[in-house]
């Protein structure tokens, strides 16, 4: 594994998901006049089970803390450890004889589209994402909450696309990138290893990745219609690779 850093965390249902999941919490902290509804109680059973330090706080500390919008009553502060390098993701999958299903970010810059791929590759067997290298971190506390806490259970490589396109080929994944000039998305094959490359709603591509890449797919849009919300389309692509491969 790579670097480890932290992230707040102030939604409950994140929170709540990532203890569920084994994630490791250094402490949440917990309003002294917190309404102890079901969910905040689960999350404080989950943390005594794991001996997360939970720290009684006045509301406005965790609101001063907790960058989302509104008050809030819970905040954890989630130790990240998903962070992976390329060779050792790879070599994780092939060990278990998977086959590598990823998904290459190509500057998409809205936490909450992020935040939705992240879930949907979840909930529909993403092994892996890629994003380019940047000065602060794609995961940030909006990411996780849109996820639901999901960006912490795909794996992520870091790095350079155009080498992680490049040291796919050399492991036989197939790479797609989504474009609207593709070949429509249930005509093409999608089993088997493939890395599909999603780009941003408002740049697309860009042509430098366009050229490396193996193939191109689309969606099949009505007469005035430009695209799809980002994170929509990928869900759609990813449950057409779960259909191919289930038939």
């Amino acid at each position: 594994m790579g670097k480890n850093y932290h992230i707040q965390v102030d939604s409950k249902n994140a929170i709540l998901e990532l203890l569920k999941a084994g994630k490791s919490f250094e402490k949440i902290y917990v309003a002294t006049n917190a309404f102890k509804d079901p969910k905040t109680l689960a999350i404080l059973e989950e943390a005594r089970k794991r001996e997360v330090p939970i720290i009684k706080v006045p509301r406005r500390s965790i609101d001063r803390k907790s960058r989302g919008k509104g008050t809030k009553s819970v905040l954890g502060l989630l130790i990240s450890e998903n962070s992976w390098s390329l060779d050792e993701l790879l070599n994780h999958l092939f060990s278990q004889k998977k086959n590598p299903f990823f998904l290459i970010l190509d500057d998409i810059k809205y936490a909450q589209n992020i935040g939705a791929i992240f879930r949907v590759a979840y909930a529909s067997g993403v092994n892996g994402i890629i994003l380019p290298v940047k000065k602060t971190s794609y995961i940030d506390s909006e990411v996780t909450r849109v996820s639901m806490g999901a960006s912490e259970r795909v794996p992520i490589v870091e790095m350079s696309l155009f080498e992680a396109m490049k040291d796919l080929k050399k492991n036989g994944v197939k790479i797609l990138a989504f474009e609207n000039e593709g070949e429509f998305f249930y005509k093409a094959d999608l089993t088997g290893s493939v890395a599909i490359v999603i780009g941003s709603e408002d740049e697309k591509i860009s042509s430098k990745i366009l050229e490396r890449v193996d193939g191109r797919v689309s969606l099949p849009m009505r007469e005035g219609m430009g695209s799809l919300n980002i994170s929509v389309s990928t869900g759609i692509l990813c449950y057409e690779k779960l259909r191919q491969e289930v038939n």
